[in-house]
């Protein structure tokens, strides 16, 4: 394949995320709008509060749900409402809902939402079509898609860099596509939700995206898994108590600004902690974690064994490495873990108790895979 055939996709991909994240930009208070508005959904069909269902649909709204015999059930809100009993108001009543996408259109905006019922087995996906109505987005219909698959409620946290040049340099950095679409893709077939955050939410900046690999042309071409993307969600916002194990994503962005940051080190901590959770890493992602304490003072991978990209693998003429020197196995060294590595090219995956490191894109299933036996060991 000729050196023509990717610099078109490179830029076509390119434009791809710029129109992205410049619609994302435009339209972000609107989108917070929709989400407010999802949001009240969410939260009262979860604990059963009739008042936030009354606020986030317009009062003559239709929702079509699933009846006897395949029949579409139709109902209003207010009958709606009256499946969620007030005597139980701010219980929770086991639905687990997230928000998967939005687009916007003008006055009019489509969104989707999760929607998991691990007792009953059930794995839902609702779409609403919502309008603006005197300043103020209301969800005008609703209904919903039973999807197969195995669902236990439980999430999983991608850690990924706002950061798209290296710093002092006019050198481009991103997050590592394949390992984003690899390790998810892995995660969600084992019935896990993913959510992505950044130290500043938003869009991300991307690197390595090669859409003649079906997996990542796949992804490339999914509008809600590039919506997360567009629409990280800021490590400050989040709650650790909601996940089950924490990945570090690589790529050159994941070097700068991620292990210093405070809001994404508490996530972590607590995770690993407070909830016996697992953490991963792949290739450049293990600088994430190199500044991680535990509530002993110890760095999180102090005598563990670790791999990550090895220095006997760098390209010491590579513009990159030469506008910014970096070891991601000097780090693990530094802070005193056990780095090992494998051979170039190939899988290799440590793991060390809840630690789960890869050496490189290609580690990225068995990065998941360790990660889906560790937490299966849980329960």
């Amino acid at each position: 394949m000729n050196k023509g055939f990717f610099i078109r996709v490179f830029l076509l991909f390119a434009l791809f995320v710029c129109t992205t994240q410049s619609r994302a930009a435009a339209n972000g208070d609107e989108q917070a709008a929709v989400a407010r508005a999802v949001g009240l959904y969410l939260t009262g069909s979860s604990f059963n509060v009739q008042a936030d269902l009354h606020k986030a649909f317009y009062p003559s709204a239709r929702l079509y749900l699933d009846g006897p015999d395949n029949a579409v059930r139709e109902m209003s809100p207010q009958e709606y409402a009256k499946l969620f009993p007030s005597e139980k108001q701010s219980q929770f009543n086991g639905r687990i809902g997230r928000l998967i996408s939005i687009d916007i259109t003008g006055q009019l905006a489509t969104a989707k939402a999760e929607i998991l019922m691990p007792k009953q087995g059930r794995r839902y996906v609702d779409v609403f079509l919502l309008r603006k109505v005197e300043g103020e987005w209301k969800i005008m219909s609703k209904s919903a898609v039973r999807a197969d698959g195995p669902q236990h409620g439980r999430k999983v946290l991608f850690v990924l860099s706002n950061v798209a040049q290296y710093p002092g340099t006019k050198v481009n950095a991103g997050n590592n596509f394949p390992e984003i679409a690899y390790t998810y893709d892995a995660l969600v077939k084992a019935g896990y939700a993913v959510d992505f955050t950044s130290p500043d939410g938003g869009a991300v900046p991307l690197e390595m995206v090669i859409t003649s690999d079906p997996m990542q042309r796949r992804y490339v071409y999914d509008s809600d898994f590039m919506w997360g993307l567009a629409n990280t969600r800021a490590a400050a916002d989040l709650k650790a108590a909601d996940y089950v194990a924490i990945v570090y994503v690589g790529g050159g962005s994941a070097v700068v600004g991620i292990s210093e940051n405070g809001a994404i080190q508490k996530l972590a901590k607590q995770i690993y902690e407070e909830q016996g959770g697992v953490i991963a890493a792949i290739c450049h992602g293990t600088e994430g974690i190199s500044q991680l304490k535990l509530s002993d003072g110890s760095f999180l991978g102090q005598g563990k064994v670790m791999t990550s990209f090895p220095d006997a693998f760098i390209n010491r003429e590579s513009a990159v490495f030469k506008a910014y020197p970096f070891s991601a196995e000097g780090s693990i060294k530094r802070n005193g873990g056990k780095f090992v590595h494998g051979p170039r090219d190939g899988s290799h995956v440590a793991v060390d108790g809840r630690l789960v490191t890869g050496m490189n894109w290609e580690s990225s299933i068995g990065v998941a895979n360790a990660m889906i036996r560790l937490l299966g060991d849980k329960n």
